[in-house]
């Protein structure tokens, strides 16, 4: 009988992205009788309570990061590297207590380069092997790829969820480079797959509203007031994960602050068309959906900058700046892009995190 196992599960709290495509991974775990401990902060962290109220939850430092509330995001982050080198420190150290007190077994850390540790296995889950800076700075990309290889590598395993052929969703991203020798292909990553087609639509447009503040509230107060001049039946999500969930409706539209991974799933389902962040478990979650979609990146974030090209380019999803965006002009776009459907293997990516473990 496999032993079970006492099993530590850290998402970065960058956006809602890092704790959502790590809900996959909690579920195999948790089915397999293993004894799952989520570790987060802020938003990442409401979210997976709610998903996982019955599990165990302790509090992680987020980096706290400010942002830009114009283009240069690169810039303002690259002037807090102290402060984040600081967390990554702090949280190394916490994780030797936490290992301690609660008989970790295993930890496995979504983005958060810290959390490794010698005496027990250590998991890194990336898709940026190779990240991305603002105007395509060719010696800050090395720099940054160059640390982000030396955090993976003191880590036992890496999993990269992405495919592991030539087609890569992320592109350059994972790959440009050939990956560390600890890196495995899980294959993309989404709690989606399962979705069944409705047998109606009953919306024109989902539109998920996510991502870091400011730009998160500007591209909501954009969006809402396009939505307000037209028919078009939408509703609106904003990623913004609290106690209580709100509805607030105006006509056409209905708003909800946040809604659980599966709720968000339906809504997808039964809409036209889905606008979001190109934010790449977002774009995971499309791909196991196979739905269209508009892509608005989030200004001064080159990963999602690049990402929105690369699938326009493929003539997967539409994309367009947030300061170009103008509602009757994307959707009169999109019929020229289909979006993809990428299939997943439950049972290999079961085998994978379980031998991983």
């Amino acid at each position: 009988m496999p032993i079970k196992k006492n099993i530590l599960i850290c998402p970065l709290n960058w956006g809602l992205g890092h704790a959502t495509r790590c809900i996959p991974i909690i579920n195999i775990l948790i089915q397999e009788g293993h004894h799952v401990i989520i570790g987060a902060g802020g938003a990442a962290m409401t979210l997976l309570k709610k998903v996982f109220p019955e599990n165990k939850c302790i509090e992680f430092d987020d980096y706290n990061i400010s942002y830009s509330k114009g283009k240069h995001l690169v810039r303002k982050i690259v002037i807090q590297i102290p402060k984040i080198l600081f967390r990554i420190w702090s949280e190394h150290y916490k994780l030797k207590k936490i290992i301690k007190h609660y008989q970790i077994d295993v930890v496995i850390s979504d983005n958060r380069f810290g959390l490794w540790n010698r005496n027990v296995r250590t998991i890194y889950i990336t898709h940026q092997l190779f990240i991305k800076s603002t105007n395509g700075n060719s010696l800050f990309e090395y720099l940054l790829r160059i640390i982000h290889r030396y955090f993976i590598l003191k880590y036992d395993v890496c999993w990269i969820p992405d495919l592991a052929g030539d087609f890569k969703l992320s592109g350059e991203l994972s790959g440009k480079y050939p990956a560390p020798s600890n890196a495995r292909f899980i294959g993309v990553l989404s709690d989606f797959y399962g979705s069944k087609p409705q047998d109606k639509t009953n919306y024109d447009i989902c539109a998920l509203v996510s991502g870091p503040e400011p730009q998160r509230t500007m591209f909501q107060n954009i969006l809402i007031g396009q939505l307000k001049q037209t028919d078009k039946k939408t509703v609106v999500i904003l990623g913004q994960p609290s106690e209580k969930i709100n509805k607030t409706e105006h006509k056409n539209i209905t708003v909800f602050n946040y809604l659980q991974p599966s709720d968000i799933q339906e809504y997808f389902m039964r809409s036209v068309v889905v606008i979001a962040r190109s934010g790449y478990s977002t774009i995971m979650d499309l791909a196991a959906t196979g739905k269209r979609a508009i892509l608005v990146p989030t200004p001064g974030q080159p990963e999602q900058e690049y990402l929105a090209a690369y699938l326009s380019e493929k003539k997967l999803f539409y994309s367009v700046a947030q300061n170009c965006f103008n509602l009757d002009d994307v959707l009169n776009n999109t019929a020229a892009y289909p979006g993809i459907m990428i299939s997943r293997n439950e049972s290999l990516l079961k085998e994978e995190i379980l031998s991983a473990i």
